[in-house]
C-alpha cells in the first residue's frame, strides 16, 4: 500500500498450532514504533485452521487488550508457499511480471491459473543482464482462507506476505551494521521450523522442517509487553521461568533439530558448492531454542545467538528477549512501512503480463478517439477566438503526451519480445514427447520402461525393449527425418546404445535411445535472432 494510503496503526498478526502473535504497531513520518506485543495461547478447543473459530480469537484478544486497530497484515508460511529462484533477464523491470508467470507455470504442480504468483529481485544490478528472482506462489484457496479467517475477526486485511522474507527483513534490521556473508535464521515452532538462509541480506534458501515440540505444562496466559511503559518484571521471569519448564521436556528433541538444520544447510549448499555459514540466530519461545544455539554451535563451530531486536527498536535487551518469537511479525511491519522494499504481497500480486497485454490492445484506439476529438475541439475554438487558440495549444501538449505513451507501447512490445525469446530456448516436454511418441511403432514392436529428460541438453533418453533387433535402427530413422510443420531442417538426431538380449522374452532387446532435441529454425531465422541479441 502506498505511503500517503498507508494507515497510522497497524495490526501484524501471526500464528502457530499452540500460540497467536500480535504485534500492534504505530506508524509515523518519522518510522514506526511497536506499541504492543501479544501471545496468547490457543486453546484446545480452537482450531488454527478454522477461519471462524480463529477469527473469533483474533478479535477478543485485541477486544481485551483495547486495540480498536481495524487494518491488518499477515504472511504465509513457507509450507504454504512454493518458492523458487529463477534466473531471468532484469534490465527491463517492468518485464518482470510477464517473464515470471511464464517460468513459473512449468515449475508449479499445480495449474498457474489456481495460484496467487508474487516476486522480489534479490541483488539487482542494473548493469547485469540477468538475476536472481525470488518467485513464490501460493495456492488461491489458501489465500482466501486467510482473508476469511481476518473477515470472521472483524479486520480490513491490507498486505499479506511471505514469512521467510518477514524473516529476512527482521534479521536484516537486527544486523544492519555488521551483516556476514551468509546467515542461517531458525524460527522455532511447536510443529514446524523453519529454516531461512541470507547470503549478503538477501534470502537465498528457504525450507520448512516438521517437528514436534513436547508442550510444557498448561497453556499459558496472555504475554502482553506494552511499549509506552517497560515490561514489568513479573512477566519477563514468568515467561523465563515457562521456558525452563519446557527445555526440560524437550531437550531431547535437540539433536533431531539440529539434524534438520544440516539437512538444511547441506540443501542449500547444492545450489552453493562450498558455502559457509557465517552465523546462526534462533528464535522462538518453546523453550528450546538455547539449548539448540548452544548445540549448533558445538556441532557447526559458527556463531550463534538468540533472536532479540532490542537494537532494532530501541528497546532494552530484556524486552527484546521477550520477543524472540516475534521475528516474522516484526519483519512484516518494518517491510510493509518500507516504500523503497520490493517485497511480496499476495493481496497485491505485482501486475502481470497477460494484463498489461490487454490494456495495451486496448490503448491505440482510445489514444485515436481521443485524439480526434480533442484536436477537432481545438480547431474549432481556434478559428473563432483567442482563447480557442489557447485550448488548442493544450491540445496539442496532450497529443505529444499520447505520442510519448505510444513509444511507451513499443518498449513495452519489445519486452514481451524478449518475453518470447526467452523462452523459445526452453523445451516444452509435453509437445516434444508428443511428437516423438507419434513417430514409434505399437507396443506389439516396443516397450518403454522409462523416459530421461535433460532441459539443460535438451536430451532424452528412452530406454526401450523391442521384439525385432532392427526396430530400433527403423526408429532412430524415422527421429531423423521427420521435419515440423513449415520447417526444413531437422527436429531430432538419435542414437542408439548397446543392445543386449535376453532370449525367451517377448521383447528380448534392450537398447537406450538416445534423441537430441534440434534448433529446426532455418539459417536465416537463426541469423536474425543473432543479430537481435537473442
Amino acid at each position: 500500500m502506498p505511503g500517503n494510503n498507508r494507515p497510522k496503526k497497524i495490526v501484524a498478526v501471526d500464528w502457530d498450532p499452540r500460540t497467536l502473535r500480535i504485534v500492534h504497531a504505530l506508524i509515523g513520518k518519522r518510522g514506526i514504533k511497536i506499541d504492543k506485543l501479544l501471545a496468547v495461547a490457543v486453546p484446545s478447543e480452537t482450531s488454527p485452521d478454522d477461519p471462524e473459530q480463529m477469527g473469533r480469537l483474533i478479535r477478543r484478544t485485541l477486544d481485551q487488550e483495547g486495540i480498536t486497530t481495524r487494518h491488518a497484515i499477515v504472511d504465509v508460511p513457507r509450507d504454504q508457499a512454493i518458492l523458487k529462484t529463477l534466473a531471468l533477464p532484469t534490465t527491463q523491470m517492468d518485464g518482470l511480471p510477464g517473464m515470471v508467470e511464464i517460468q513459473i507455470a512449468k515449475e508449479l504442480p499445480f495449474p498457474v491459473s489456481d495460484a496467487v504468483v508474487d516476486f522480489t529481485v534479490a541483488l539487482h544490478d542494473r548493469n547485469v543482464p540477468s538475476g536472481d528472482v525470488l518467485v513464490a506462489a501460493v495456492r488461491r484457496e489458501q489465500l482466501e482462507q486467510i482473508e476469511a479467517t481476518f473477515h470472521a475477526g472483524g479486520l480490513k486485511l491490507d498486505h499479506v506476505g511471505l514469512r521467510p522474507f518477514a524473516n529476512q527483513v527482521a534479521v536484516g534490521a537486527l544486523l544492519e551494521h555488521a551483516m556476514p556473508e551468509r546467515v542461517v535464521f531458525i524460527d522455532v515452532r511447536p510443529t514446524f521450523m523453519e529454516i531461512d538462509v541470507l547470503r549478503k541480506g538477501a534470502l537465498s534458501f528457504s525450507r520448512s522442517a516438521s517437528v514436534t515440540i513436547p508442550r510444557g505444562g498448561d497453556d499459558s496466559p496472555v504475554l502482553s509487553i506494552t511499549r509506552e511503559e517497560s515490561a514489568q518484571p513479573g512477566e519477563a521471569g514468568e515467561g523465563s521461568e515457562r521456558s525452563a519448564s519446557d527445555s526440560s521436556s524437550a531437550v531431547r528433541n535437540i539433536s533431531g533439530l539440529v539434524l534438520e538444520v544440516t539437512r538444511s544447510i547441506e540443501a542449500f549448499r547444492a545450489g552453493d558448492p562450498g558455502a559457509v555459514i557465517d552465523h546462526v540466530i534462533v528464535g522462538g519461545d518453546v523453550g528450546v531454542e538455547e539449548a539448540l544455539a548452544e548445540a549448533i554451535q558445538k556441532r557447526m563451530h559458527v556463531s550463534t545467538q538468540l533472536y532479540n531486536p532490542a537494537t532494532s527498536f530501541g528497546w532494552e535487551p530484556d524486552e527484546g528477549a521477550s520477543a524472540s518469537a516475534f521475528a516474522a511479525s516484526l519483519g512484516l511491519v518494518l517491510g510493509y512501512t518500507d516504500d523503497e522494499k520490493l517485497s511480496f504481497d499476495f493481496l497485491h500480486p505485482k501486475r502481470t503480463v497477460s494484463a498489461a497485454q490487454e490494456r495495451l490492445k486496448r490503448a491505440p484506439l482510445l489514444a485515436a478517439v481521443v485524439v480526434l476529438f480533442v484536436a477537432a475541439v481545438g480547431v474549432a475554438f481556434a478559428q473563432y477566438t483567442k482563447p480557442g487558440r489557447d485550448t488548442l495549444a493544450e491540445v496539442e501538449k496532450q497529443i505529444a503526451g499520447l505520442e510519448r505513451d505510444e513509444r511507451a507501447n513499443e518498449r513495452f512490445l519489445k519486452v514481451v519480445d524478449q518475453i518470447v525469446a526467452f523462452d523459445e530456448d526452453q523445451q516444452i516436454w509435453v509437445d516434444v514427447l508428443y511428437e516423438i511418441i507419434a513417430l514409434l511403432p505399437s507396443n506389439q514392436e516396443i516397450v518403454l520402461n522409462q523416459i530421461d529428460m535433460n532441459q539443460k541438453e535438451g536430451r532424452i533418453t528412452l530406454k526401450t525393449r523391442t521384439a525385432d533387433r532392427d526396430t530400433p535402427t527403423n526408429i532412430v530413422r524415422a527421429l531423423r527425418s521427420y521435419r515440423r510443420d513449415g520447417r526444413t531442417e531437422p527436429r531430432f538426431d538419435c542414437g542408439i546404445g548397446p543392445q543386449t538380449e535376453k532370449k525367451g522374452e517377448k521383447y528380448p532387446y534392450y537398447q537406450d535411445l538416445k534423441i537430441q532435441v534440434m534448433d529446426d529454425r532455418s539459417p536465416k531465422e537463426k541469423s536474425s535472432k543473432r543479430s537481435s541479441g537473442g
